[in-house]
């Protein structure tokens, strides 16, 4: 019974979670390189680096877990006022199923980010990134109920590109941020099975282009209350995902802890209650999938465990970039010199 879950699972997942490599994450906002490129950098610090794990569908067959861990950090450049370059990298990790079906991941990531007016209210944000991933599947662990050549382990290798970008506007102590990002640019090829009359070649299974389309605000509601409400949505060979709710923060007693906790939905899927707290620099969310599709009854309403926690290092907020300093024409007066004024981009 657990093994007609499983198909059952497997068809309901679609494209979410077995034809394309990314990870089905409920805490979307943790793993920034992942959901888009042009976030790469774009943080209130200079150096930020996070590991995120989930563990899914354990109520009904063998889970899928996904495990994975990023940094990403602020350059500057001469190249533009007010702006900076950002790079990262992710390594991710996912196992599904009773056939072993494996994905390694190395993403290297970068961005440029550049203010669009002297107040520093108004940034845009573009990235791209290049994917290497292997993928593997052990056939010997499954079984079919008709004679195949599949037998083994099957191993392939591509390389996926992808774009984003972003907009951020800043308005008295409230952000704004908007984005878009298309991945499998290029479409890889993504099939283990070979065809009977040519072995050397495989059945055609292109990654279809996948959208994502995410923003939000963070601001906030009282002196000791903030929050961060969002949304992602999703789209892939017309298999839609939406997410959407909000986060929200309290400063908790005199030694610089925050209290998180907060709500998500994903449409007719999941409900997803969010908890954690932040010490000073390090950040931990802890999240749970109850889930409320059709296979309710057979999950028992258990969906998928999550787990993120962040390290942020030496605060930098946008706002406060300036313009870098640069070779200055000085008029000499005896032993002192004047150097051109200083501007202020603050309101």
């Amino acid at each position: 019974m657990r093994k007609v879950y499983f198909i059952i699972l497997v068809f309901m997942l679609g494209f979410l979670r077995v034809s394309a490599q990314r990870v089905h994450s409920s805490q979307f906002y943790s793993i920034p390189l992942l959901l888009n490129p042009a976030m790469t950098g774009n943080s209130d610090y200079n150096l930020r680096g996070g590991v995120n794990y989930r563990n899914q569908w354990n109520s009904v067959t063998i889970p899928f877990v996904s495990q994975s861990a990023y940094v990403d950090g602020k350059l500057s450049t001469r190249l533009f006022n007010s702006s900076w370059l950002g790079v990262g990298g992710m390594l991710f990790n996912d196992k599904a199923g009773e056939g072993n079906l494996k994905t390694n991941q190395v993403q290297l990531a970068s961005s440029i980010n550049k203010s669009l007016n002297a107040g520093n209210t108004l940034f845009v944000h573009f990235g791209t990134s290049v994917e290497f991933v292997n993928k593997s599947v052990d056939y010997d662990k499954l079984s079919f109920e008709v004679e195949d050549r599949l037998q083994g382990k099957q191993s392939l290798f591509y390389a996926d590109f992808s774009l984003g970008s972003l907009v951020t506007y800043f308005k008295g102590a409230n952000r704004y941020f908007m984005g878009m990002a298309l991945s499998h640019i290029n479409q890889p090829q993504e099939s283990f099975y070979k065809k009977l009359e040519n072995p050397l070649s495989t059945v055609s299974n292109n990654l279809k282009r996948k959208f994502a389309w995410h923003g939000g605000m963070e601001g906030r509601i009282t002196p000791r209350l903030f929050f961060r409400p969002e949304f992602m949505f999703t789209s892939e060979k017309g298999a839609n995902e939406w997410i959407l709710g909000s986060n929200f923060y309290m400063p908790y007693g005199k030694r610089g802890i925050v209290l998180n906790y907060g709500l998500w939905y994903r449409f007719s899927q999941d409900i997803i209650p969010v908890f954690g707290f932040q010490k000073k620099k390090l950040k931990l969310l802890i999240s749970y999938d109850i889930n409320v599709s059709r296979l309710a009854t057979a999950t028992s309403n258990r969906g998928g465990l999550e787990i993120s926690l962040t390290y942020n290092y030496n605060y930098s907020n946008p706002r406060e970039v300036r313009k870098l300093k640069r070779k200055q024409r000085v008029k000499r007066l005896g032993n002192k010199a004047i150097s051109c004024p200083k501007f202020s981009h603050e309101d």
